[in-house]
């Protein structure tokens, strides 16, 4: 049985059989040329038109035969090429030979192996390489099993044998051969493992020789270009190991001897952070085709391109993997994931072939992707999952779930990070890659300077894990943690630790050196301090901390008043690094001739009071414009603004303090900088409220929010002037938020009275009574002046009237009633409530009087004020003018009053028909019916419905049914 491996029609392998003995002479000539290379010698053989096959075999201990399989295509004629390299100074190469139908190439080596490759389709490399211990033993010649006769019994002839055996297909057959498939059954495009092909009817002559050291390759004639150009020489390449590449994850590394001793490590200079495990692993793009015919007696496998020219067999599944891995040890990723796809798409691999394709491509595509997971995050995650799942048994899911769990982790997903570290921590929990779920915790935690978490997870490897594989990285981490958090002792023990237990360490990670040197500086340890940082500096002198390292030591001579040796290390970093943090710091230490890392206001004050005090703007001017990203740019910024507020240039001060504050919230040194915003605001406020402009402090409040919420860091001018200002722009609760805080502790001379008198304006004002209550028992332990006790007795009373709370208001009306030059108003006001009082106990002498005078008072107030006129008051008093009198039985007074109070009540008010009936009634009592009935009938007139309406109906009925009765008696009277 014939097998055709091909998408094309069955019509289409008789097609080939036709076309190809007719194909034309194409290769009538060549010439050669060779080259040296370092471990081999290339011969090139070019022929003048492409060649479709040819082979290449070792005919002799030293010497290879060139065939080209087609007769009409034999080399006519064969030469160096022009201006080519003498072949007489090869080490490996003879010329070669022109045989007519073959050419001889022999070497000057016993022991050699060779490979062929193409370039293009006119030119074939065959390489020679040396192999002393190489052996070449003769091989006899085997018969191969002759292929069954086809049905007309006739041999195909060894002339384009080839394209013969395609077209063989087509006609043979045999009584048990099945039926022949239809072309959407036939034409299945695959790239299923190659099948050696079966020799034809005629045996192929095999040369004699054979070496068991010669790799070759068949060589593609016609098929897909990248089948040729990425097959390699060997036709079975050795297994790859799957060994774990250098830049593979700490994790992935953690591994101890026997012994249980701790394996040597290296580092460079800067520690590499620990990665998850990945694997080392492309494919050609175009794919074979077969077409399959079905023969119980035999199966041949011809393999043809999209034209149906016969080309070689793609290689082997196993072949493929192992070209695969290869390119992913190499580095060469989208070779090895175009090769992984292929495979992939390959429905005859085994369940352990699918297993490594699968974790290679995950492997593959983290590899790729792992230095910009963000961008590359789901089809990490997507391949790493399908691998994973593809067998929870395999022993490589605990390095899946750590990949996925770091994955995660890096772009922020913390809680899908934890879900797979808690899986590999509890399914897997004696796996070797357990710690690194603590170490990676550890890192994220000190990125995110969240500095105890971060210890929390670095000692617990150090505690529980003494002998993972980084215990030292995590015990360099628990330092870093500790030293964040200031427990400078227990970070000088581990590194101690670290330092003692790994001593060649520092010559593997020299910033180790740098650490060692920040913690005993802060803990004192200058002499120590000195020594490491000296050690780090000598060994690497462009390191990463050298800079920052040349200014600690220029600090430790500054504090040990080695100035001269300060200023020259100082000078040393400012002229090797300019634009480095150290050298920024150098030159601020220069500029201000000490050391100011966390200033005072006091403390730059001095600084700037010297005849240079130019300079220092300018560096922080540099600092600020020229490296906005370092370190010191907010201590720059701070700096500026103290050197504004010294210079009394408050705006400027302000914009500086406010730019800190935008591009720094959470900085430790945002106290300090609001220090200086708030004194430049008070300076700015007392200048301000002199000139009573209240506008202009307002405008300052609005522009620069840093002053906001800190009202209690207000200057006590600052803040009287600042509520005085919002209360003039009808900004109560502002302005009472502002002065909130002079009632929060002792009386402030001068000022806290100042606060208490504008409160409690803008509580009356604004009729906030309760809040009066309170104000004055949060200030009752106050030593009050005179005038400022009044204001508050005057409140709290009126306070307690509109609370309706009258008994608590008495004595300090009474009290008030006593002083002798209170203000017109508030007598008005004292007045009014002492005659209600005065009344409500029936003493209408004093009511009377005490009404009068705030009567007068109030029509005072209005003449001069109409718009602050009190009229609603001048009515209640009025009104009780008018009961007083009548209860006391002076009518006719009483009706005067009720006349007075007519004019000030209007038709529209509300008490208009009760003040009329009133009225009316008066009239009556003084003998006026006349007068007392016209009103009534207006009121029933206007209004029947109206209760006023409905009473005067009732009293002007009740008086004609009175007058009736009279009628009827002898007096005349009832």
């Amino acid at each position: 049985m014939i097998k055709h491996i091909s998408s094309r029609l069955i019509w289409l392998i008789v097609a080939v059989g036709f076309v190809l003995p007719a194909l034309p002479a194409e290769t009538q000539a060549a010439s050669w040329y060779w080259g040296e290379h370092s471990k081999f010698e290339r011969l090139v053989i070019a022929f003048d038109t492409p060649v479709k096959n040819f082979t290449l075999s070792r005919t002799g201990k030293n010497e290879l035969t060139f065939v080209t399989p087609q007769k009409q295509q034999a080399v006519k004629s064969f030469k160096p090429i022009k201006n080519g390299r003498l072949i007489k100074s090869s080490k490996y190469l003879a010329a070669p030979k022109n045989t007519k139908k073959s050419l001889r190439i022999r070497t000057k080596l016993n022991g050699f192996r060779f490979k062929t490759s193409r370039a293009d389709n006119n030119k074939i490399a065959i390489d020679i390489y040396p192999d002393r211990k190489g052996k070449f033993t003769p091989v006899a010649k085997k018969k191969q099993v002759p292929a069954k006769k086809i049905a007309t019994g006739k041999k195909p002839s060894t002339k384009n044998s080839a394209a013969k055996k395609t077209a063989t297909v087509k006609k043979t057959a045999t009584p048990k051969q099945q039926p022949v498939k239809t072309a959407s059954s036939v034409a299945q495009k695959t790239t299923s493992p190659a099948v050696k092909k079966v020799s034809s009817s005629k045996e192929e002559k095999r040369p004699f020789f054979s070496a068991d050291n010669t790799f070759r390759s068949p060589v593609n004639t016609g098929g897909p270009e990248k089948w040729v150009a990425k097959q390699t020489s060997s036709p079975a390449i050795p297994p790859v190991q799957n060994t774990t590449p250098a830049d593979a994850p700490l994790a992935a590394q953690a591994t101890k001897d026997k012994a249980g001793q701790q394996p040597q490590q290296t580092a460079s200079n800067t520690m590499k952070e620990p990665m998850p495990p990945v694997g080392k692993v492309t494919i050609p793009e175009k794919k074979l085709e077969k077409v399959v015919s079905s023969d119980e007696a035999k199966t041949e496998i011809v393999w043809v391109d999209k034209d149906g020219n016969e080309v070689p067999a793609p290689p082997s599944p196993e072949r493929l993997l192992n070209v695969a891995k290869t390119a992913l040890n190499n580095g060469t990723y989208t070779e090895a994931l175009d090769i992984y796809k292929e495979l992939k798409r390959m429905p005859t691999l085994t369940k352990k072939q699918r297993y490594e394709v699968l974790n290679g491509i995950a492997d593959t595509l983290y590899a790729m992707g792992k230095d910009n997971l963000a961008n590359n995050y789901e089809s990490i995650i997507a391949a790493t999952t399908e691998a994973m799942n593809f067998d929870l048994k395999s022993p490589k899911v605990p390095s899946l779930l750590l990949r996925l769990g770091y994955t995660n982790l890096k772009i922020g997903n913390v809680r899908e990070a934890g879900a797979y570290f808690n899986i590999l921590r509890r399914n897997h929990p004696k796996d070797d890659l357990v710690p690194s779920t603590y170490y990676y915790w550890g890192e994220h935690y000190f990125k995110e300077k969240d500095w105890q978490k971060a210890a929390d997870n670095f000692q617990y490897i150090v505690q529980k894990y003494p002998d993972t594989s980084f215990v030292r990285e995590a015990g360099v981490g628990l330092a870093k943690s500790l030293y964040q958090l200031a427990y400078y002792d227990q970070a000088y023990q581990i590194v101690d630790y670290v330092g003692k237990r790994w001593p060649r360490f520092y010559l593997d990670y020299p910033p180790f050196l740098s650490q060692m040197g920040d913690v005993a500086y802060r803990l004192g340890k200058a002499d120590e301090a000195r020594t490491h940082y000296w050690t780090y500096y000598n060994i690497d002198p462009d390191g990463d901390d050298a800079d920052m390292v040349l200014a600690r030591l220029g600090d430790i001579y500054l504090e040990t008043d080695e100035f001269e040796a300060a200023r020259e290390i100082y000078e040393e970093a400012v002229r090797k690094f300019p634009d480095r943090d150290g050298g920024l710091v150098s030159l601020m230490r220069l500029a201000e001739e000490g050391k100011y890392d966390t200033p005072t206001i006091s403390d730059m004050f001095s600084v700037f009071d010297k005849p240079y005090s130019l300079k220092p703007l300018e560096i922080y001017s540099k600092i600020i414009e020229e490296h906005p990203d370092s370190r010191l740019a907010p201590l720059a910024r701070l700096k500026k603004s103290i050197w504004y507020l010294w210079n009394n240039q408050h705006p400027e001060a302000l914009a500086t303090a406010s730019s800190f504050m935008e591009k720094y919230p959470s900085h430790e040194l945002v106290p300090r900088v609001k220090e200086v915003a708030m004194r430049s605001f008070s300076v700015l406020t007392a200048n301000n409220i002199k000139e009573e402009n209240y506008e202009k402090i307002l405008q300052i409040w609005d522009d620069f929010p840093i002053v906001h919420n800190q009202e209690t860091k207000l200057t006590p001018e600052s803040r009287v002037a600042l509520a005085l200002s919002m209360w003039k722009k009808n900004k109560p609760s502002k302005a009472l938020k502002v002065l909130d805080p002079f009632f929060q502790q002792l009386k402030i001379p001068e000022y806290s009275e100042m606060g208490l008198n504008l409160a409690l304006s803008v509580y009356v004002d604004n009729e906030r009574w309760s809040d009066i209550i309170d104000l004055a028992h949060r200030v009752e332990l106050w030593e009050l002046k005179k005038e400022s006790k009044n204001q508050l007795d005057y409140a709290v009373a009126l306070a307690y009237e509109n609370l309706d709370k009258p008994d608590k208001a008495v004595d300090l009306w009474n009290r008030l009633k006593s002083i002798e030059d209170m203000p017109r108003a508030k007598e008005a006001y004292v007045n009014y409530f002492l005659s209600r009082d005065a009344e409500r106990r029936e003493e209408f002498e004093p009511a009377y009087k005490l009404a009068i005078g705030a009567l007068r008072s109030f029509k005072e107030l209005a003449a001069k004020n109409p718009k602050k006129a009190d009229n609603e008051k001048i009515r209640d008093l009025l009104s009780s003018l008018v009961d007083i009198t009548e209860r006391t039985g002076r009518a006719d007074e009483a009706l005067e009053w009720a006349r007075e109070l007519s004019l000030a009540v209007t038709e529209n008010d509300p008490g208009y028909a009760a003040m009329r009936y009133r009225i009316a009634s008066l009239y009556k009592k003084n003998g006026d019916t006349e007068k007392w009935r016209d009103i009534l009938t207006q009121l029933a007139t206007a209004d029947p419905q109206s209760l006023y309406g409905r009473m005067a109906t009732s009293d002007l009925t009740t008086q004609d049914l009175s007058k009736d009765a009279s009628s009827f008696s002898p007096t005349g009277r009832l």
